[in-house]
């Protein structure tokens, strides 16, 4: 067995090529191809990928009037707290302590509104839920009208976990959103990561 193995390699090695004398003298030959990249400043997704925001709920053009301006609400759970809805980010978020759970927004002056709009994470782990909601609208900060009654919203990470609420055009210097049930809460309350409004 010894022998035949021998044999073999014996066999292998008169079969391989003989060494050049580069390889004698150790100067093995190094092949560097350089690959230009493509001009950009932010990851990018290969067109071969499916777009994962293809099938994301479409948000209004134009300036969303709630970006950073003051906003308030009633009783928050943990850390949870009401700014988080209109920072710019869809990572912190709001979490109210029961219901009803309104949301005032103070737009520092008077606009026509037309759309609202509630986010949470878009992240999977984010399961769907069902949060009903309505929208009132003030030009004065002390009498409301209902721009949108309440209604329930799906919300759904294959959609980008988004919803818009089409209202009648109106005018308003103050927006009200209110949450009255949340299918997902484990701690009872409405949740949004930012709420817009165009």
């Amino acid at each position: 067995m010894k022998r035949l193995l021998i044999l073999a390699l014996t066999a292998l090695l008169l079969a391989l090529p003989p060494l050049t004398p580069a390889e004698e003298a150790g100067e093995i030959e190094t092949i560097v191809t350089v690959v230009a990249a493509p001009d950009q400043d932010h990851a990018e997704r290969p067109p071969c990928f499916p777009d994962p925001t293809a099938n994301y709920v479409p948000m209004p053009e134009g300036e969303n009037l709630a970006l950073g301006k003051p906003v308030s609400s009633g009783a928050h759970t943990d850390v949870y707290v009401i700014g988080h809805v209109n920072d710019g980010s869809t990572v912190s978020y709001w979490e109210s302590k029961g219901y009803p759970a309104e949301v005032l927004f103070d737009l520092e002056g008077t606009f026509p509104v037309s759309v609202v709009t509630v986010c949470l994470n878009p992240a999977a782990i984010w399961e769907p839920r069902i949060q009903e909601i309505a929208v009132l609208v003030s030009t004065d900060g002390e009498t409301f009208t209902e721009a949108a009654a309440p209604g329930k919203y799906q919300f759904d990470p294959e959609t980008g976990n988004r919803i818009r609420i089409d209202l009648a055009p109106a005018e308003a210097a103050f927006v009200k959103v209110v949450f009255t049930m949340n299918s997902a809460a484990r701690t009872g309350g409405a949740q949004a990561a930012e709420i817009g409004i165009y």
